[in-house]
């Protein structure tokens, strides 16, 4: 039986967030059907069967041995049954209309994939740190639209606040996506391109609110290397595989410059690590084309 909205948790070495995120969702206003799609994305299985059952929600724990964000996920979509499929992650925490305001902007535009709000929640801090916009940028963006519209600079949309229509199917590109030691990104950013190409529309929703976790650990400067480095080879990956599309989510040297003048050196030496990332995956010999053509929604599974 189909039910009206999936919710697809991807689920690796952060098993203690989960809680959590299932009574958030637990609290969801929307009036109609929701499933949780659990995927447990470790070698063996470790998240219990009776995960939902005890939280009081509908839905399934499914294993996906091969690790990999994208991999899990599409593990996800092939279990969802419902006409609506959400994505989010287990240190994310959605506000009680979340569910909602994505089905209902989805249904009331007719577009095939929305991506709502999400806001910076720094988990084990006093308060809010002083970050640089250049730093914050790689958790959550600095803008968002006053109302619903279609996607376009300087939006994006964020895999943890991400819903697309069951038909087509969404499919994540493998080459992207965290998985252990390698923080590559941008499957979302591939995703809304690939619909896009497509001819389907691609919207953000602000009223469909997702708090991020950020944590202590995170912020830690080797940390942030490391995330900048994978992200500029994330972005590599999506120019080879769309090289017409235009990307406006890119370091230049230039910006590291300017960081450099205004004395941020952080950011200086963030960008410089997303410039190494990118510069380093571009001369990789040429991959073989992805299972996923240029105009696809879906892979053949």
């Amino acid at each position: 039986m189909k039910v009206s909205a999936s919710v697809i948790v991807a689920v690796h070495g952060n098993t203690n967030e989960v809680d959590g995120l299932l009574r958030c969702l637990a609290t969801q206003d929307f009036l109609r059907d929701i499933e949780v799609v659990v995927v447990d994305n470790h070698r063996r299985p470790y998240v219990p069967p009776t995960l939902l059952a005890e939280a009081g929600l509908s839905g399934t724990v499914v294993h996906e041995p091969r690790t990999g964000l994208s991999r899990a996920r599409n593990t996800g979509v092939g279990h969802a049954r419902g006409e609506y499929v959400l994505f989010t992650d287990p240190d994310s925490r959605p506000e009680p209309g979340w569910v909602r305001g994505l089905v209902e902007a989805l249904t009331t535009t007719g577009a095939y994939c929305a991506g709502g709000r999400v806001e910076s929640l720094f988990t084990d801090l006093n308060e809010r740190p002083d970050l640089d916009a250049g730093i914050e940028q790689f958790f959550v963006p600095d803008a968002w639209p006053e109302r619903t519209c279609a996607l376009r600079a300087p939006f994006w949309l964020l895999g943890c606040n991400l819903a697309t229509r069951s038909s087509p199917p969404p499919v994540f590109d493998e080459q992207l996506g965290a998985r252990p030691r390698r923080h590559l990104s941008c499957e979302d950013l591939e995703l809304s391109i690939r619909v896009e190409h497509a001819g389907l529309a691609v919207i953000v929703v602000p009223d469909a609110l997702v708090h991020r976790a950020i944590h202590s650990a995170d912020l830690r400067l080797p940390r942030v290397l490391a995330r900048a480095f994978w992200h500029g080879v994330s972005i590599a990956r999506v120019r080879h595989r769309h090289p017409n599309a235009v990307i406006y989510d890119s370091a230049q040297v230039a910006d590291v410059l300017g960081e450099f003048r205004r004395e941020h050196w952080r950011t200086a030496a963030t960008h410089l690590a997303r410039i190494a990332g990118w510069r380093l995956e571009a001369l990789r010999p040429t991959r073989s084309t992805p299972a996923a053509g240029e105009d696809e929604v879906v892979m053949s599974r």
